[in-house]
C-alpha cells in the first residue's frame, strides 16, 4: 500500500509532541522568561477564554476572507498570463522582461504606492496580497506548458488532434503538477502578505491584532495568534494538497 499523509503522521506528530512538552518545560523550569515566552498552557488559555478567543478568531477571519479573495484573483490572473507566455512566443517575447523587472520588487515595497491609489482599506490589502500570488502562480504556469513532452506535442500533430482535445488532454495534465505547487506556494505568499499588510497599515486583521498584543505586552495572545495563523496555513494547505490529489491523482500516486 502506497505510503500516504495517514501512515507517515505518526512519526511526524511525534515530534510536535516533543516540541510542545519542550515549549511548556522550558518555562515551567525557568529555561526561559515567561514575560517573552509564556508557558504553552497560559496560550491555550486565550482559546479557552471565550471573550479573547472571540477576539481572537473574528480577526482571523477577516484576515482569511482577504487572503482568500487576493488568493483567487492572483491565481486566475497568473494563471492566464503564464499560459498565454507558455503557448505563444510572441506574448512570451513582449511580457518576459516586465514580469521579470517587476517581480523582483519586494511586496512590502509596493505597500506605500498602493496606499495612494487604493487608500487603506480592505480592497488595498487583498490587491496586494493578489500580486503576491501572481508571480509564482504565473512562473510556474509557465514553465508547466513549455515543459511539455516535444514527444507529445509532435504525436498530436501526427493524429491531427484538435486544438481544444490538445488543451484538455495533453497540456493541462502536463502542466497540472508545476501549476499546482505553484498555487501551494502561492498560497503562503498570500498568507504572509495579508499579515505584512495589516501590520504596516493597521486597520483590522490578525497582523494588526499581534502587534498590537505585543505593544500592550501580552504575549500570550501574542503567540496565540501565530499558533492560530499556522493552524489555518496547515489546514489551507491540506485543502490544496487534497484538490492535487483529485485532479492528477497519477502525479499524487507516485509521491
Amino acid at each position: 500500500m502506497r505510503e500516504g499523509f495517514w501512515t507517515r503522521a505518526p512519526t511526524g506528530w511525534a515530534l510536535v509532541f516533543l516540541l510542545v512538552v519542550a515549549w511548556e518545560a522550558s518555562v515551567r523550569f525557568g529555561v526561559l522568561r515567561a514575560d517573552s515566552w509564556p508557558a504553552l498552557s497560559a496560550v491555550a488559555g486565550v482559546f479557552a477564554d471565550p471573550a479573547r478567543a472571540t477576539e481572537l478568531l473574528g480577526e482571523m477571519a477577516g484576515s482569511l476572507v482577504r487572503t482568500l479573495c487576493g488568493f483567487a484573483l492572483g491565481a486566475i490572473a497568473g494563471l492566464l498570463v503564464g499560459a498565454l507566455m507558455g503557448v505563444s512566443r510572441t506574448a512570451f517575447a513582449m511580457l518576459e522582461p516586465t514580469t521579470e523587472v517587476l517581480r523582483v520588487i519586494p511586496m512590502p515595497a509596493l505597500i506605500p504606492p498602493a496606499i495612494l491609489f487604493l487608500g487603506i482599506g480592505s480592497g488595498m490589502k487583498v490587491a496586494v496580497v493578489a500580486l503576491a500570488v501572481f508571480w509564482p502562480v504565473m512562473l510556474n504556469a509557465l514553465h508547466g506548458v513549455r515543459g511539455v513532452d516535444d514527444a507529445l506535442v509532435e504525436t498530436s500533430r501526427t493524429y491531427r488532434t484538435s486544438r481544444f482535445r490538445f488543451v484538455r488532454s495533453v497540456l493541462l495534465p502536463a502542466a497540472a503538477p508545476l501549476v499546482t505547487a505553484g498555487l501551494r506556494i502561492a498560497l503562503a505568499f498570500a498568507l504572509i502578505t495579508t499579515v505584512v499588510t495589516e501590520m504596516i497599515v493597521g486597520g483590522e486583521g490578525i497582523g494588526l491584532y499581534i502587534m498590537t498584543m505585543q505593544q500592550a505586552a501580552r504575549m500570550s495572545e501574542v503567540y496565540a495568534g501565530l499558533i492560530l495563523l499556522s493552524i489555518v496555513g496547515y489546514a489551507l494547505n491540506r485543502l490544496l494538497q487534497a484538490l492535487e490529489h483529485r485532479l492528477i491523482p497519477w502525479y499524487s500516486r507516485g509521491r
